[in-house]
């Protein structure tokens, strides 16, 4: 961790926790919102008429078809969680970043990476864990804790990533 007046540099690990964080962020997978609520109560209005209907008129049909619907609402509901947390235990990566004024650099096991901020999106995400995450022009996503961020230039640094938003 140095700072030089020209750029400030950090490195740092994402912890599990936070790399879930992001994972839930980016949205590859459509775990909340309007979609996904709307799924799991349809099926579970379908669960729960083919349960009905199976308790009425004992037709083993109406018990296959709720245990089918059954499956898929916890398919849609626990599938995409499960993956991201095996996803997240596998995306523990070393990041190198150094920050400029108007860009920064992000050195991975996976190679270097130029990042302009005055195109990128970035907003500070996380319920559980502070961080802040910098969407480029042309797609990616890059999580910084804000725990990785050296106190002393913390301010400075969040104001660079903020200042284009």
């Amino acid at each position: 961790m140095e700072t030089i007046m020209s750029h400030i540099e950090f490195s740092y690990t994402l912890t599990e926790e936070e790399v879930f964080e992001g994972l839930k962020y980016s949205g590859i997978y459509k775990t909340s919102g309007k979609r996904a609520v709307i799924e799991t109560s349809v099926l579970a209005a379908l669960f729960l008429f083919f349960l009905i209907s199976f308790l009425y008129n004992k037709e083993f049909f109406n018990l296959v078809m709720g245990l089918i619907t059954l499956g898929v609402v916890l398919g849609v509901t626990l599938v995409p969680r499960l993956d991201m947390r095996k996803q997240a235990k596998q995306g523990q990566n070393t990041v190198k970043v150094r920050l400029y004024e108007k860009e920064l650099y992000a050195d991975t096991a996976q190679g270097s990476r130029k990042i302009s901020l005055q195109g990128a999106k970035v907003k500070t995400v996380g319920k559980k864990t502070q961080l802040t995450a910098v969407l480029p022009e042309d797609g990616g996503l890059l999580l910084i804790p804000v725990r990785a961020i050296p106190k002393d230039v913390r301010g400075r640094a969040l104001s660079l990533l903020l200042q284009n938003n």
